[in-house]
């Protein structure tokens, strides 16, 4: 009875996530709120905000669809998803163990590459609305599916970068692990027993 009574999957929701989310509709809304005056249109707040709030959803989606590329390089290597977390950063998964070599690589990778795929169509989207086929800068900076993709693109390359805490500095360090193996196992085929007998010794020496 108290295994089940463990909960399995959790979802954690920060104030600090509502706060976040708030921001960027005000700031996108002002962004399009600008834009507008500068085109010479009537200015409407509402529309303005409901504008923000588009753009903020899509851009929210694109965030979701990259942890859920870590959560499914995850499961496919085994391993399990324990907890959702929602705060000030976005969204962020708890994927149990924790990886190492090639499932740390492409686990890692997965979510800059989701974000990315996500991206692309919005920007595709973007162009075949334009009726010139090529938007002008008014009309990019007006058009939710331009600024959503350009917004989700800059985040996908952001988190691909060998930046502590991101993505691409966590693909490195599954990259390093594997040269370490590589390493360490063609030190044991050349050295053979004599050199793994050394390390022992030592390890057995008080501190």
């Amino acid at each position: 009875m108290s295994d089940r009574s463990e909960p399995e999957f959790e979802v954690v929701v920060k104030p600090g996530f509502l706060v976040t989310m708030a921001c960027l509709v005000v700031v996108y809304g002002i962004f399009h709120g600008l834009n507008t005056v500068r085109s010479g249109a009537e200015l409407s707040v509402l529309e303005s905000v409901n504008w923000g709030a588009a753009v903020t959803l899509l851009i929210l989606f694109g965030t979701l669809l990259h942890e859920l590329g870590h959560v499914i390089a995850g499961v496919l290597a085994g391993h399990h998803w324990t907890k959702a977390v929602l705060n000030g950063a976005g969204l962020g998964v708890v994927i149990e163990p924790r990886p190492h070599g090639w499932d740390r690589v492409l686990r890692s990778a997965a979510g800059p590459l989701a974000h990315l795929l996500f991206a692309l169509p919005l920007l595709a989207v973007a162009l075949m609305a334009s009726p010139a086929g090529r938007p002008t800068i008014l009309e990019a900076q007006t058009s939710v599916w331009w600024v959503a993709g350009v917004s989700s693109l800059f985040l996908a390359l952001l988190n691909a970068l060998p930046v502590p805490g991101f993505d691409g500095a966590k693909v490195l360090d599954g990259v390093r692990e594997l040269r370490g193996t590589r390493l360490e196992s063609a030190a044991q085929q050349d050295g053979g027993p004599l050199r793994e007998s050394a390390p022992r010794r030592a390890s057995e020496r008080p501190a």
